[in-house]
């Protein structure tokens, strides 16, 4: 099976759910093969910066994405689209073939389709992925006290996910760091690995939030 593929500089975890605006001729143009296909799904996965990207090469992403299912989906009288998508499995992206759509200019643009691919998550014994999730989850209480609001731990605990996958995407949905590092976040071999980098990242920036005269105590 192939999908059609979507770079952003977005990067999305399985449970997450992203609102897309579709403007771009070749992305109206996935759209309506989604239309055509059920389940209407696509990879969305973080674009590279396209510096020195050469007219016929290999399109500038990265080659971990997500698999999106259109939960919404509307059309606006000017033939862009909304829609609601909702992440699934990690997959490994490899294109294999693409399509080229005509823009309003006479130019063309290529919208990629990749092999569906799964690329699970490692898992560990399952009392270790407990031990670790709980550490990574004290970090990121403090994390949201320091970085968002006084109240954020009752939020954290009215919307934690029970599986302990989800609750590793609801983390990393909600640290602020730039979008490389939830790549690497994405493409960690296994929960536990994912559970270990976020907390890293969270310590990183709660030191760095801290008032200078905490810092030397």
């Amino acid at each position: 099976m192939q999908l059609p593929v979507f770079p952003l500089d977005v990067v999305a975890f399985p449970g997450m759910t992203v609102p897309l605006f579709i403007f771009e001729a070749r992305y109206r143009r996935m759209v309506k093969w989604m239309l055509e296909h059920d389940p209407k799904r696509f990879i969305l996965v973080l674009a590279r910066p396209h510096e020195g990207v050469a007219d016929g090469a290999a399109p500038p992403i990265h080659r971990v994405g997500t698999v999106m299912d259109v939960l919404q989906l509307s059309e606006n009288v000017d033939g862009t689209f909304e829609l609601l998508a909702h992440g699934q499995e990690r997959v490994a992206v490899q294109i294999v073939h693409a399509e080229d759509v005509p823009e309003r200019d006479g130019s063309t643009r290529a919208l990629y389709f990749s092999d569906y691919r799964e690329a699970p998550l490692q898992r560990d014994d399952p009392n270790e992925e407990l031990v670790v999730a709980w550490d990574a989850l004290d970090s990121f209480r403090r994390y949201a006290r320091a970085i968002y609001a006084f109240d954020a731990q009752d939020q954290i605990d009215a919307n934690l996910p029970e599986d302990l996958l989800y609750q590793a995407s609801f983390v990393c949905a909600n640290v602020r760091v730039p979008s490389a590092s939830r790549q690497v976040l994405l493409e960690a071999p296994s929960l536990s690995a994912r559970f270990r980098l976020a907390q890293k990242l969270m310590e990183e920036r709660i030191a760095a939030h801290r008032p200078a005269s905490e810092h030397d105590v």
